[in-house]
């Protein structure tokens, strides 16, 4: 039902597997010390993120379905019976602040100062383009590594280089930049980095010069799942419960079919007496996993 007046916007990400940090713990049981004691490990994400599908709309077209993604579990980490959490969010990208410094034809814009060249590289090309850094979150970091409550969100982003100004007030910084479409540093806005009107004497603070920041992108939000990995799922307890049965009278063994008419588990009873008395004390169901008995088919004797 359509209600005149009422907008949605929230939309599907379209993301690439740069665009995302995995991480993941696990833990044998739900028990305290095992949930305590989680360490977490990251992923190498370069085939775990795909695009689900592809939509034909008609002959001639085909869009992605965005936000529609598969999340592939390599076999080598997720082996193990028991609890795997799995921590997904935007990717952020380490550096250090070159600088955080003016314009020098509008000295009221105050802004952070980054070398290209020290981002890691699948960040370079957006950190080179003028604005394509514009949305990324700025995280603050402070010097033993803890982050900072408080983040900036960046509003543009501009080659830049260094000029050299004299200045009567020597409060001010000398060195201030203006946009150089050949240089390697970028001049990048952020906000709020302006004073509100009711208080005009507090700067919101922006960053340091030198100090630590991550750039992430708001693409998506963090997303954690919980897979529980088992010995039996809802097909096999199915098949234990209601698969077909073939019964060796001689032998003991009761084996187990799938509905291909395969064998899907045997089990060998007998009986224990006492050694005494010849009465019987125990029945017992032995698995025999590991040494079936393959002429125990089904098939040829119902056909």
């Amino acid at each position: 039902m359509s209600v005149n007046g009422v907008y949605g916007t929230n939309v599907g990400a379209l993301i690439d597997s740069n665009d995302v940090d995995i991480f993941y713990s696990y833990s044998p049981t739900r028990n305290g010390d095992d949930i305590n004691n989680l360490k977490f490990n990251k992923l190498e994400n370069g085939n775990l993120i795909n695009a689900e599908m592809q939509k034909k709309y008609d002959d001639a077209y085909s869009t992605q379905i965005e936000g529609l993604y598969n999340l592939r579990l390599p076999l080598q980490y997720f082996n193990q019976k028991g609890f795997y959490t799995i921590y997904i969010k935007p990717k952020e990208y380490y550096t250090v602040l070159q600088d955080v410094g003016v314009l020098s034809a509008y000295p009221d814009v105050k802004g952070l100062v980054i070398d290209t060249n020290a981002l890691p590289t699948s960040l370079q090309e957006d950190a080179r383009t003028n604005n394509g850094l514009v949305g990324y979150r700025v995280v603050y970091y402070d010097n033993n590594g803890k982050i900072l409550p408080y983040y900036r969100i960046i509003t543009s982003n501009n080659k830049c280089e260094p000029v050299v100004q004299n200045l009567q007030n020597v409060n001010q910084k000398a060195v201030r930049y203006r946009y150089n479409e050949s240089s390697d540093l970028t001049f990048i806005t952020v906000t709020p980095s302006v004073a509100t009107a009711y208080k005009p004497n507090a700067t919101p603070f922006i960053g340091n010069s030198m100090q630590r920041v991550g750039l992430v992108n708001t693409k998506f939000e963090p997303l954690m799942i919980e897979v529980e990995m088992v010995d039996h799922d809802i097909d096999t307890v199915s098949t234990m419960l209601e698969g077909s049965q073939l019964r060796d009278i001689d032998n003991g063994l009761v084996t187990t079919f799938n509905s291909n008419n395969e064998i899907y588990a045997q089990h060998e009873h007998y009986t224990l007496k006492n050694e005494f008395t010849n009465k019987p004390v125990f029945e017992v169901k032995k698995n025999k996993e590991n040494s079936i008995d393959f002429s125990q088919t089904i098939q040829d004797k119902i056909d």
